[in-house]
């Protein structure tokens, strides 16, 4: 009966974990470029990017997008994984292992768009890098930016 509780109990936790890591990963990761599009068009009139800035984001989202689509694609098969693990009689140090190798996966997705924010960053004045790490700010905490009195969010 303890065997059989403690198998529930890890299997609910690894559940739990498995919607985290998918949340946030659908929640604030790669949207595909429909997304990337609407992003550039929003940090373009938010920040009042001149053309040559334009130009470097977009360069910036291509080797993000080239760096990025192997591990979203391999996290997707990591998470599929493990929600067919969990339609049968999940074992629950196997599906802990898979959730932990995808966890590091979206962590090299998250290391890329930091370093991505980063390069980024480095192209903008003063002004509006206060105004980008304001609107960054605001997305972590999931608030509208409102960097130019606008209730938009990033």
């Amino acid at each position: 009966m303890k065997r059989i509780l403690t198998l529930a109990l890890s299997a609910a936790l690894v559940l739990g974990a498995t919607f985290a890591v998918q949340a946030q990963m659908h929640g604030h990761g790669f949207h595909g470029k429909a997304a990337m599009a609407d992003h550039d068009a929003y940090l373009t009139q938010t920040l009042n990017l001149t053309a040559d800035q334009q130009a470097a984001m977009k360069q910036l989202h291509q080797d993000l997008q080239a760096k990025a689509q192997p591990l979203i694609d391999q996290h997707h098969q990591q998470m599929a994984e493990i929600h067919t693990m969990l339609g049968g009689t999940p074992d629950a140090t196997e599906i802990g292992q898979k959730l932990i190798t995808a966890h590091a996966t979206g962590l090299q997705l998250q290391t890329l768009h930091e370093d991505y924010a980063a390069k980024f960053d480095a192209l903008l004045t003063a002004d509006q890098r206060t105004k980008f790490q304001q609107i960054r700010q605001n997305h972590r905490t999931h608030e509208p930016a409102n960097v130019n009195g606008s209730p938009e969010s990033f």
